[in-house]
């Protein structure tokens, strides 16, 4: 996850909370995962506006690697593009914190992505995991803390 609070993010999540009558002022800003390990990240956007995507996940490790405080239910999250511009407001509906590999075929499914099989996003999560590991210095296990994120999509910028 990368990206900040730009002048062009803080405009669209005020429009956005105005627009909705979000009280809050506490938003997050990212995209979905680190494009130098992710280089497909803006098709996952596209998933997203064909209502296929509505669940992402993370390793807990991105989060304290960081600095990133790990998103709750209720919170709110600007989605951003490979260059940093907003492209979706969404909100957390449900966090569940699981090793790796217990992740189930229903959270695969809300994923959206390839054939929407545990399969799929078993290969294509740990070829991601693996590279962001190597970059911390990490070893790669299996049963590694994955979050995993479902989402609704409020507005689209």
């Amino acid at each position: 996850m990368i990206g900040e609070k730009t002048a062009e993010v803080r405009a669209f999540w005020e429009r956005q909370r105005t627009a909705l009558g979000i009280e809050t002022e506490l938003y997050h800003a990212s995209t979905f995962a680190d494009v130098r390990f992710a280089t497909y990240h803006d098709e996952l956007l596209g998933l997203v506006t064909a209502g296929k995507k509505r669940a992402t996940a993370h390793l807990d490790l991105d989060f304290e690697r960081n600095n990133i405080r790990r998103r709750d239910i209720g919170d709110y999250w600007v989605v951003l593009n490979t260059v940093s511009e907003p492209r979706f407001l969404i909100r957390i509906t449900d966090v569940d914190v699981r090793p790796f590999d217990k992740v189930e075929q229903s959270f695969a499914e809300r994923e959206g992505e390839g054939d929407s099989s545990l399969a799929y996003w078993a290969k294509v999560h740990r070829e991601y995991f693996e590279l962001q590991c190597a970059e911390w210095g990490v070893p790669w296990r299996e049963n590694l803390a994955t979050v995993c994120e479902g989402f609704e999509l409020l507005a689209t910028a």
